[in-house]
């Protein structure tokens, strides 16, 4: 028995030692392995999470600086938008004063042979008034007795001009019917607009004009 007991005590004792060196290595942070300090999990930890959080950081800003870019990109298109849009406006406009001068070259040559010089004049003033909407300002002129147009004429005459303009049918016939009421007194303006391409015998043919084109037909002749 007395072997017994001192083994019984050596393991105790073996066990009380290792409690301590246990506490002793946690105590200094040492390493039997490899003879250096061991850092804390806490530390290491915390160590670990700011060393995330500057990558994040890094990559944010990164990010930050994209859009940056892109928006001196975009910034740079739109101007870009800008001017062509401007130009491409003075481009309609130069082409629409273009229509409104053939128009009246052609209502010059077209209309000499049935209208005084001071009706001319008024119907030149009126068509400007036809190409801005401006109808309230309309003034009657009538065509010369001896030599007087009849109803299918000015409507082909109107329909021709109209058309080169972009203008509505109803106001094409309101047009002609306000300007020359006495040779269009038995007409109405409803009636007028369902037929202004009639076809007959005429002294003023209708010039249909072929896409993207607003030059005339007898214009054309007339020069060759």
């Amino acid at each position: 028995t007395p072997v017994i007991l001192y083994i019984t005590a050596m393991i105790l004792a073996c066990g009380v030692l290792k409690h301590f060196f246990f506490r002793f290595i946690t105590k200094n942070e040492l390493s039997l392995s490899f003879d250096k300090q061991v850092k804390p999990f806490h530390i290491e930890r915390t160590e670990q999470i700011k060393e995330i959080e500057s990558t994040y950081s890094e990559g944010r800003k990164i990010n930050l600086e994209k859009p940056v870019v892109e928006n001196c990109v975009k910034h740079d298109y739109m101007n870009n938008y800008e001017m062509r849009a401007a130009e491409i406006e003075r481009e309609k406009a130069e082409r629409q004063a273009d229509i409104k001068r053939v128009i009246h070259e052609y209502t010059t040559f077209v209309m000499t042979e049935f209208l005084s010089k001071e009706d001319l004049e008024i119907l030149h003033e009126n068509i400007e008034y036809f190409a801005h909407g401006q109808s309230d300002l309309y003034k009657p002129i009538r065509s010369k007795v001896d030599n007087s147009l009849r109803s299918i004429d000015l409507m082909h005459f109107v329909w021709n001009i109209g058309e080169r303009l972009g203008i509505s049918l109803i106001d094409r016939a309101t047009f002609i019917h306000t300007i020359f009421p006495h040779e269009l007194k038995d007409a109405s303006i409803k009636y007028l607009a369902k037929n202004l391409r009639t076809c007959g015998v005429c002294k003023i043919a209708l010039d249909i004009p072929k896409t993207g084109d607003y030059h005339f037909k007898c214009m054309k002749e007339a020069q060759e």
